[in-house]
């Protein structure tokens, strides 16, 4: 016994779960804290989204499973308000945007916050929010929690569109173990919407595998290891692709108000990118390879741990202490041709030459946090306050091989030596569990250090301030209205690149209401306006612009028995420029639509289980939009710009309990994504800022899980 406990001791060191997630909401009292403290919505039926002062939606668990989901990207098209861009179909790249804006440029994700267990996962949280490398598989993932408003100033910068809270599965009470695996047909380009005479069924395959073992060892311990591979053929032609996802999780219990979690992760990736085609190639084939040389790969390497304490009673007076420390060691590398912008004129020819884009991302971070509840009466208080350190050290260089000599040439060598210091406070006041009021203030320190051939430096700070309300008369029905102020430091390419260190703030508001019925019926409905300042659109425009997105989101579950469980959303999105002219020209752009907004967006989910048999259904809407600044409906010479397509996505699923004994259980699933083999293209996402980049057409998805 001796030896097995030194065992888990020497584990617990180097591995524990998850960090502690950053979002506080009503504390349990001290005898009943669990591994993950305070409450933490599994879906929609939790309490904490019941009353949650603002727009709020969970993927559960279910959801994840049944609905038809090869990766997170095809997941999150089921939150309204939230739009991604697959290209990829294996979800190693994710381009998602928020309520009208990050879909511009190459859409690398930076309009709202994304968390893996309440983790940044950006290369660096601050001055590098893009999604280059993405460092989560979706067989680890449990559940994705999504707060499109009211986000607390607790989150830090980037929280204007919303934040996305990737949460992965948990160490269990009882030792599980799980093996599992996917395989993924993609079909070939048909040309039209169904099957012809003589195609084969499919063309690349890819395959997902999944091993997980662990759980409480004693009432102290517990380790979970967690293992996800995934390699063969995206839906492109020659399309190689290769992901590695090591995740050692733990927990050690010291008692009732003390534990220490932690976590190490290794991910790596290598993916061909394909980018886009001509018009008449995508006419011939719109799944081949023309562009074999780009690919883009990265390693991450990430380290958290997390120290709780719980304290008093929260009935009276009590809370939770913690203190995080995170950190990572991320590089990524995009490998692009001399023809990479090109898609006319021989753009499939030999290049000239091929460059590494490659960049490392070195962050520390800590931040201890105190949430304490006060209830006297009738009256209630929830105050948190806390802190944030976090240093980056990010290096850039970029080698070109000129093909013809094989000499190699080093450009874009620099680096920066970052550091940012934060301080929130927010206190919540509830009267009669009928009115509540949060105000909230964040004061951030920002602190730029270049070395670019020579030193710069450059200090700045900013204030957000936040306020929720919330009015519940009676207690399935409560109305909300949140106001919070946002922004966008100056990223890698401003200080480093351009030499223009842009700010752009954001002032976001947001109000509704949200009706519960038993267990039954949920509605939710707001009106949303986010107003930025100081943007910068990429590509699109050399000096920023200022900009206004406003609209309307609906949302309903409904189960009207039990086993059976609907979906819908609705988003109407009117992203608009408010800047009369760009770079200096005459043409006015005021009152144009921002690129890459669908105004009109529809979702559908649902499942129905009849003994050991799911079925599971799901399906997105996204209208027509544009993809230049401009607006240009018609699609140009070089194929730069024209209006995007319309596209209706159903996915559909079977899934069956196919042998249960005891703790042991066999699994398996059908899924067919994109049935109709509807076809769409996007333009300017990733490394292709010219021509058509394809979407995934239909595939077949045959799944197998073994617990026990």
């Amino acid at each position: 016994m001796k030896t097995k406990i030194i065992f888990v001791i020497f584990i617990g060191l180097f591995t524990t779960l998850g960090a502690e997630q950053t979002e506080d909401y009503t504390l349990q009292k001290v005898e009943a804290s669990a591994q993950r403290s305070g409450g933490e919505p599994t879906s929609w039926r939790s309490e904490e989204i019941k009353d949650f002062k603002g727009s709020r939606t969970v993927i559960s668990n279910k959801q994840l499973k049944d609905t038809a989901n090869q990766s997170i990207d095809e997941a999150l098209q089921n939150v309204t308000g939230v739009q991604v861009r697959d290209y990829t179909g294996t979800g190693v790249l994710p381009k998602i945007s928020f309520r009208g804006f990050g879909g511009a440029g190459n859409g690398h994700s930076n309009t709202g916050l994304i968390l893996l267990d309440g983790i940044p996962i950006y290369g660096g949280p601050y001055s590098n929010l893009e999604l280059a490398i993405f460092p989560i598989t979706f067989q680890a993932v449990d559940r994705i929690d999504v707060i499109k408003g009211g986000a607390s100033v607790q989150y830090g910068p980037n929280t204007f569109g919303g934040v996305i809270n990737i949460i992965s599965k948990e160490i269990p009470q009882e030792w599980e173990n799980q093996v599992a695996q996917r395989v993924t047909f993609w079909g070939k380009d048909a040309g039209v919407p169904f099957r012809k005479n003589g195609e084969t069924v499919a063309n690349n395959m890819l395959y997902d595998t999944y091993l997980k073992t662990g759980g409480m060892i004693n009432e102290h311990f517990g380790i979970q290891a967690q293992a996800n591979y995934v390699g063969g053929q995206s839906f492109r032609e020659n399309s190689p692709t290769s992901v590695q996802n090591y995740l050692l999780q733990g927990i050690y219990k010291i008692n009732p108000e003390n534990n220490v979690k932690m976590y190490y992760q290794y991910y790596s990736y290598f993916a061909s990118d394909p980018g886009s085609l001509s018009t008449s190639d995508y006419k011939k084939d719109r799944f081949q390879n023309k562009r074999p040389n780009n690919h883009n790969d990265g390693v991450a390497k990430r380290f958290g741990v997390v120290y709780n304490n719980y304290f008093g009673d929260t009935e009276k007076v009590g809370g939770n202490f913690s203190f995080s420390y995170y950190t990572h060691d991320m590089t990524r590398n995009f490998t692009i041709d001399s023809n990479y912008n090109k898609v006319t004129s021989g753009y499939d020819s030999s290049p000239t030459d091929i460059t590494d884009n490659a960049r490392r991302f070195v962050i520390n971070g800590v931040e201890p946090k105190v949430n304490m509840s006060i209830q006297t009466g009738n009256f209630k208080q929830n105050l948190i306050f806390g802190a944030r350190f976090l240093t980056e050290n990010i290096w850039f260089k970029a080698v070109k091989d000129t093909l013809a000599t094989h000499i190699s040439t080093t450009t874009n060598n620099q680096s920066l030596q970052n550091n940012y210091t934060a301080l929130y406070l927010s206190d919540e006041f509830n009267i009669f569990d009928i009115f509540t009021i949060t105000p909230g203030i964040r004061y951030e320190i920002l602190n730029y250090t270049l070395y670019k051939g020579k030193t710069s430096h450059r200090l700045v700070n900013t204030w957000n301030p936040a306020i929720n309300i919330g009015y519940k008369p009676i207690k399935d029905l409560l109305f909300y209205f949140n106001y919070q102020k946002s922004f966008l430091p100056p990223q890698t390419g401003d200080v480093a690149g351009q030499g223009k260190n842009y700010f752009t703030y954001f002032n976001t508001l947001e109000g509704g209401g949200r009706y519960y019925l038993n267990d039954q019926l949920s509605v939710n409905a707001n009106y949303f306006a986010i107003f930025g300042d100081n943007w910068q659109v990429s590509s699109f425009s050399k000096t920023p612009i200022s900009a206004r997105s406003q609209g309307v989101e609906l949302e309903i579950y409904f189960s009207p028995i039990e086993n059976l469980n609907l979906h819908a959303g609705y988003t109407y999105t009117d992203a608009v420029i408010t800047t009369h002219s760009v770079n200096g020209g005459g043409n006015s752009v005021r009152g144009k639509q921002l690129p890459y907004v669908s105004p009109h967006q529809f979702v559908l989910d649902g499942t129905l289980t009849l003994g050991k048999t799911t079925f599971g259904v799901s399906s997105y809407y996204y209208s027509p939009s544009y993809s230049d600044i401009l607006n240009t409906k018609a699609e140009t010479a070089d194929q730069k710009a024209g209006e995007l397509p319309w596209y209706w996505v159903w996915n559909a699923q079977v899934s069956q309990i196919l042998w249960k004994s005891g703790r042991q259980k066999i699994e398996g699933s059908l899924a067919m994504n994109n049935i109709f083999n509807m076809k769409y293209y996007f333009r300017g996402i990733g490394t292709s800022p010219a021509g058509r980049q394809p979407a995934p057409g239909r595939s077949l998805s045959a799944y197998l899980s073994y617990n026990f």
